[in-house]
């Protein structure tokens, strides 16, 4: 067992890998918008709990717990496509020697 070549060979296979080459359905269009559609639906449905039940005080304070997690969810579904087709490029590069 020689582990240079054992580090080639793995390295090759992750050059080679379906979800190395851009065609995981992380990355595809329809994934996201599947996903931004989930995320359209809570937010609806939680605005809709809010205005029902608006009267109730402890409610108020919940949408300060809320509005915070609601927004990184948000920049959680926008940023980790960004994150992760940079982290593919730059392992790509760093074994693709």
């Amino acid at each position: 067992m020689n582990p240079d070549t054992n580090l080639h060979d793995h390295s090759q296979r992750f050059v080679r890998a379906p979800w190395a080459s851009g065609d995981h359905p992380m990355l595809s269009p329809a994934y996201r918008y599947r996903k931004y559609a989930l995320f359209v639906l809570r937010t609806l449905c939680v605005a809709a709990i809010y205005f029902l039940l608006w009267d109730h005080a402890w409610i108020r304070w919940t949408l300060l717990i809320t509005l915070p997690l609601h927004c990184f969810n948000f920049l959680i579904l926008v940023g980790w496509r960004y994150f992760l087709e940079r982290e593919m490029r730059l392992r790509h590069d760093r074994l693709s020697y």
